[in-house]
């Protein structure tokens, strides 16, 4: 009896320890989804992340949408191999990694080399499958890679699908291998949509696995989107036709519908770099807002545009470029060739040097620096008045 009661003891210790740890797992997994698509001009971003069965460990599966200077956002979808707590923190790290590669506006291909250099830094012994898109609505192009991810599908406006040719590439971790990227030009309307293989294995349909996900990408090429609908009906759409009674892993999926942002809600200019063109940028900054029937916003962009690119002129040795986006919000930008990033400095109250950046963080309503692949980006963004008025032309 003495016997069984001690090894009755360590039974609900392994038992209460196990537990402890897949809440753990539960909480640092359910702490890594996103709270809501971010709301980026020109692109309509939708995510659903279903777990599986609750007496199965969780996955590593994670997923992101993250916006880059000149409105342009890149998708993320990845799967880490195995479940449990050590997979929940193999996928924290490499989403947050991914976070801080994406900030510096690496290439697709570019950002999934340094992510495996990472992995083998860290020495982790988990493998992850990745897919890592980038999509322009100015230019209306996609430019993905994968590393042995699930290939997404691209939703024509027509109705008609196809699963992207991708290169493969290795999953993260393997070390050593290449990662190809592929271009492709989209249409506006267009919906693409990643996921993880869980959602897409056709339980029961096949022996061989792979071709359970294959026979499952092909009903997802079917006719299981409506290219008219929202990016949130098109993910309920999807889930309520392929969902499974049988499903164990947990499931992630993002679906974003590229809309573009026509012409004539972006003006773009190049300066060079002399004193004699910041003068020039508050014209056409004047002009191009009364074209947009906004010259309520005039005084204050002029002076924010004045100081950015004031500060862009005098450190860059190359030219500069202004840029305005009209969306939901006036989204203006300056890039210069510098990688230094700005940061506010305390100026003394007789200086009068080092007021500019104060200045934006007063009068706009949001703003930020990044890097760029060359150089860098400060940003700013202005609260459109409310009045139909400020539309702008057709």
């Amino acid at each position: 009896m003495q016997e069984l009661a001690s090894r009755g003891t360590l039974m609900l210790d392994n038992a209460r320890l196990n537990l402890t740890e897949s809440r753990a797992a539960m909480l640092l997994q359910r702490s890594m989804i996103p709270t809501g698509p971010p709301k980026i001009p020109g692109v309509q971003v939708a995510y659903r992340y279903m777990h599986g069965d609750p007496k199965a460990e969780v996955g590593g599966d994670w997923f992101d949408a993250i916006q880059l200077p000149g409105s342009r956002v890149a998708l993320v979808v990845g799967d880490v191999m195995g479940h449990g707590l050590r997979s929940a923190q193999a996928m924290a790290r490499l989403r947050a990694a991914i976070q801080s590669l994406a900030g510096l506006d690496l290439p697709p291909g570019q950002l999934l080399r340094h992510l495996d250099n990472l992995a083998q830094k860290l020495g982790d012994d988990h493998l992850a499958t990745c897919l890592y898109a980038v999509y322009d609505p100015i230019n209306r192009t996609c430019e993905l890679a994968s590393a042995g991810h699930v290939p997404p599908v691209l939703v024509h406006p027509d109705g008609n699908s196809e699963l992207l040719e991708i290169p493969e590439g290795a999953p993260i971790g393997v070390g050593g291998v290449p990662f190809a990227a592929k271009k492709i030009s989209v249409r506006d309307g267009s919906m693409l949509m990643l996921c993880t293989d869980s959602l897409v294995e056709a339980h029961g349909l096949c022996d061989d696995p792979d071709e359970a996900v294959g026979e499952g990408l092909a009903r997802l090429c079917g006719d299981l989107v409506d290219p008219t609908a929202l990016a949130e009906d098109a993910c309920d759409g999807v889930l309520n036709r392929l969902q499974s009674d049988d499903r164990r892993d947990d499931v992630a999926m993002l679906v974003a519908r590229l809309e573009g942002i026509r012409s004539t809600e972006v003006a773009t200019w190049t300066l060079h770099s002399l004193p004699i063109e910041v003068g020039r940028a508050r014209r056409l900054v004047r002009e191009q807002l009364a074209t947009w029937r906004l010259t309520e916003l005039a005084d204050d962009v002029e002076l924010l545009v004045s100081e950015l690119v004031t500060n862009a002129i005098r450190i860059s040795w190359d030219d500069v470029q202004l840029q305005l986006i009209l969306a939901d919000k006036l989204l203006v930008e300056v890039s210069d060739g510098s990688h230094n990033l700005p940061s506010l400095e305390p100026a003394e109250s007789m200086e009068e040097m080092g007021r500019g950046l104060h200045l934006v963080s007063k009068v706009a309503h949001r703003w930020g620096a990044a890097r760029k692949a060359v150089g860098k980006v400060v940003w700013f963004e202005t609260v459109l008045p409310p009045f139909p008025a400020a539309q702008p032309f057709a």
